[in-house]
C-alpha cells in the first residue's frame, strides 16, 4: 500500500473514532440499506406497486382488470425508486468521514440518519416513534 491510501484510511478511522453516535448510526443505516437494496427493490416495489394499483383502481372507478394492468408499471416505477434510494445511501456512506469531522467541532451539526426509510433501529432518538392518532403529529 502506498502512503496516500494509508493516510486516507487513518484519517477516516480517526474521524469515525472521534465522532458521536449520530455518525455511527448514520453509517450503519447507510450500509444496511445499501446492502439490502436487492431485497428492498423487490419488496418495496411490490408493496408500493400494489397500493398504487389500488389507488388507481379507486380513482378511475375501475375493476380488477384496471388494477391488474397498472400493477406491472407501478412495480417497475417503485423498484427504480428503491434502487435509487439504495444508491443514495451508498453514496452517503462514502461521506461518513466528513460527518465525523463535522461533529468534532463543539458547535457542529447533530448528525442523524437519512429519513427515507424510517422505523429502523438506527432511527431511535430516545423518543417514542410514530404518529399520534389524535393530533396527527409525530411523537
Amino acid at each position: 500500500m502506498n502512503l496516500r491510501k494509508i493516510t486516507f484510511t487513518a484519517v477516516a478511522l480517526l474521524a469515525l473514532g472521534l465522532s458521536s453516535c449520530g455518525t455511527a448510526r448514520r453509517a450503519g443505516k447507510d450500509v444496511f440499506i445499501a446492502l439490502s437494496t436487492p431485497v428492498n427493490l423487490i419488496y418495496g416495489g411490490s408493496t408500493d406497486g400494489v397500493s398504487t394499483a389500488k389507488e388507481v383502481r379507486a380513482g378511475l372507478d375501475g375493476g380488477a382488470v384496471t388494477e391488474f394492468l397498472v400493477f406491472p408499471i407501478a412495480f417497475f416505477g417503485h423498484a427504480i425508486k428503491h434502487t435509487f434510494y439504495g444508491f443514495l445511501h451508498a453514496g452517503d456512506f462514502i461521506l461518513t468521514p466528513l460527518y465525523g469531522a463535522a461533529e468534532l467541532h463543539p458547535y457542529g451539526p447533530e448528525i442523524e440518519p437519512i429519513d427515507i426509510y424510517t422505523g429502523t433501529w438506527f432511527d431511535e432518538n430516545g423518543n417514542a416513534s410514530g404518529t399520534d392518532a389524535e393530533s396527527g403529529e409525530n411523537r
